[in-house]
């Protein structure tokens, strides 16, 4: 049975990555985040799978070559930036769209790691093909490319050292998001779930008119994503999920300005 889910730890072995600093190196701390996320979808019953789970050395032909025979449905390569900036990106296919990056650029907001920007970019001459090779050579695997922050930021590299566990967690939580499977915290975690354990699903007919379309415009607007809320509008939502909200009604609102 194909995967739902294939990680992709970047570089690894002789290549290090260039997101490295006097913290951490790239390939330790992305495999470490991807074998985190590895563990967490298994424990949430996610078919998945991984391109390494040791320091070994990946061409870009044999990394590729592994996603796309792999026949899952997505693919979340997992690196560390470099180069002055601030912030988490996610890069997508020129032929996928934007909403499982968004989302995922969500759940690391709502952690404490600063959105930079969801982009897609085409090669150079030729608009009909992907420029970043794990997009152009991962056939119908809609891969995304998850930069979790500047590891020459100080703000950010420290950010990624100290709370790696929770950006792979904010991860995790976002692509159940984005795919409608179920998401429970880990074990032993404060973390909320999107549905509150001890909420008594509603009976959406019987709830008065008032409520029904208050909770429709949420979800009109874009400024609910997630299907389960709509079973537990009389729960609150968790700090994450508000700030996600406030979040996405700014940007609404700096958009119309």
């Amino acid at each position: 049975m194909a995967p739902l889910l294939i990680i992709d730890p970047g570089h690894g072995g002789i290549d290090p990555g260039g997101g490295s600093n006097q913290l951490f190196t790239e390939k330790k701390m992305v495999l470490d985040i991807s074998l985190y996320q590895y563990r967490r979808f298994q424990e949430l019953g996610i078919e998945v799978a991984i391109t390494r789970t040791e320091d070994i050395t990946l061409d870009s032909e044999t990394r590729a070559e592994i996603v796309r025979s792999s026949d899952a449905d997505y693919c979340i390569s997992n690196h560390i930036n470099t180069g002055g900036g601030r912030g988490a990106e996610a890069i997508y296919s020129i032929y996928a769209t934007a909403a499982l990056p968004s989302t995922l650029l969500d759940q690391l907001e709502a952690v404490g790691m600063p959105r930079r920007r969801v982009f897609t970019r085409a090669y150079p001459g030729n608009p009909r093909l992907d420029y970043y090779y794990m997009h152009r050579e991962t056939g119908k695997v809609e891969t995304v490319i998850l930069e979790y922050g500047f590891a020459d930021n100080p703000l950010d590299a420290q950010k990624i050292d100290t709370d790696w566990e929770a950006l792979s967690e904010a991860v995790v939580r976002g692509f159940c998001e984005h795919t409608g499977k179920t998401y429970r915290p880990p074990s032993g975690s404060d973390t909320p779930a999107p549905n509150p354990p001890n909420g008594t699903p509603v009976n959406w007919d019987s709830l008065p008119d008032w409520k029904r379309e208050g909770v429709d415009w949420l979800y009109e607007q874009g400024l609910l994503t997630s299907a389960d809320w709509r079973s537990q509008i009389d729960q609150p939502l968790p700090l994450w999920a508000e700030a996600v909200v406030l979040r996405r009604f700014y940007e609404k609102l700096r958009g119309n300005s």
